[in-house]
């Protein structure tokens, strides 16, 4: 592994674990062995290495989708495996998802960090809204209103419960406030 993906994995542990406010390039530079004068090396600044470490991030959840799109033909199923997956980032409680991090602190964040969220967060209503929509056709998930207004309560929902699990370090927070949207799957499709 490269010192550069060192310093990445280094920073998203931390950024995940800590929150941006408390952010510290001194300690991702001892994580990883090096001088903090280092660090400027591979990236810029500050800014930079967030940017890139949430650009990595994105690119992963991106391509998590896309394999969720062409894994599950059931709109159920893939809202299902897209709640299962936004609960493995809290690592038992440990880290929370890079956006909702970075949306707590969206004021002080430079334009090209505030503009990757708005593409991370657009690519996820749009993926959620297809869902929904496919759900309309397949009867997999039940009682869908407008697949649109859906898409955005679900991700408000999904990222407000990821925010509560961390915050209280337990994942049943995390169970307890998806249960509702979890319950509308349904088992077999309706006719």
């Amino acid at each position: 592994m490269s010192k550069k993906d060192e310093i990445m994995d280094a920073a998203e542990r931390a950024l995940r674990k800590d929150g941006y406010s408390d952010f510290n390039l001194l300690k991702i530079a001892n994580e990883v062995g090096i001088q903090k004068s280092s660090l400027y090396h591979h990236f810029a600044s500050k800014s930079e290495l967030v940017s890139s470490v949430f650009k990595r991030f994105s690119s992963q959840i991106f391509a998590f989708l896309d394999r969720t799109t062409q894994s599950e033909d059931r709109a159920g199923d893939r809202l299902l495996a897209y709640i299962l997956e936004s609960r493995e980032l809290l690592n038992n409680g440990d880290s929370v998802c890079m956006s909702v991090v970075l949306n707590l602190n969206r004021g002080g964040l430079d334009s090209v960090i505030k503009n990757d969220l708005d593409l991370f967060h657009d690519t996820n209503i749009a993926w959620l809204k297809d869902t929904f929509e496919l759900g309309l056709r397949d009867g997999s998930i039940a009682n869908i209103a407008n697949p649109a207004t859906e898409a955005t309560a679900s991700l408000s929902l999904i990222d407000g419960a990821l925010l509560m699990a961390h915050a209280h370090q337990d994942l049943t927070l995390y169970d307890n406030s998806t249960a509702l949207l979890r319950s509308r799957i349904c088992e077999t499709v309706l006719s």
